[in-house]
């Protein structure tokens, strides 16, 4: 549990921490995770330590006390039992030393589209901008160091990584563009699912605009 005492000395934790609070709540009503089904994290800025939130906590009921600390050699401070997949936010943190938040969840489209080994479709500027390379995960048990080595070794080449029959990983330097990402992927994955219906292939975004992007560093 992160007391009242540090937080009003680290005002900025308290901030991020206050901004995956209310992503806590939105993921929920925007139905990508369902009572305790995923866990957020952030690092805090410049340190090897992270605060993500405790084992069984309801992400739309979220408060400063509901975060656990850990620092990145995977020891827990205070009385706050992380979530049972802290392991693969701690290697994705070991993995991505300029990341500071990560979000885990349970998208229905998108663990719907890997169930059916569908490719996602990159259909607006938006998927390509926000979500870029996604990739796949075959399935591993949750909660065990074999699925956070397995993330951390795919978010070295990626923000966006896909749980098969699970869930999935995305990774920012802040709270906001990691919760664009999520709204990203599963709006992709939601029209990707829509165009496998229907029996049409879609027009994808231009490659000339993927270039764009690496030309620009952008």
């Amino acid at each position: 549990m992160v007391s009242e005492v540090f937080l009003n000395n680290h005002k900025d934790l308290l901030s991020i921490m206050e901004e995956l609070i209310e992503v806590g709540k939105k993921v929920v009503d925007r139905g990508l995770a369902v009572g305790s089904g995923g866990n957020l994290s952030f690092r805090a800025p410049g340190t090897e330590t992270f605060f993500i939130t405790g084992t069984g906590t309801q992400l739309d009921q979220l408060n400063p006390g509901s975060f656990a600390e850990v620092n990145l050699n995977g020891e827990v401070s205070g009385v706050v039992k992380p979530s049972s997949e802290f392991r693969v936010h701690l290697e994705s943190y070991r993995a991505r030393p300029e990341i500071d938040v990560c979000i885990h969840l349970h998208p229905q489209a998108s663990v719907l589209t890997a169930a059916l080994n569908l490719s996602i479709k990159y259909l607006t500027v938006d998927h390509v901008y926000y979500v870029r390379k996604v990739v796949r995960i075959p399935w591993i048990r949750s909660g065990t160091q074999e699925i956070a080595d397995a993330t951390g070794l795919a978010v070295k080449d990626s923000n966006v990584v896909i749980l098969e029959n699970h869930g999935c990983v995305v990774l920012a330097p802040s709270v906001q563009l990691a919760y664009t990402r999520v709204l990203n992927l599963e709006e992709a994955s939601e029209l990707t699912l829509r165009c496998h219906g229907l029996g049409v292939m879609p027009t994808e975004v231009p490659k000339a605009y993927w270039d764009h992007l690496e030309k620009n560093n952008l």
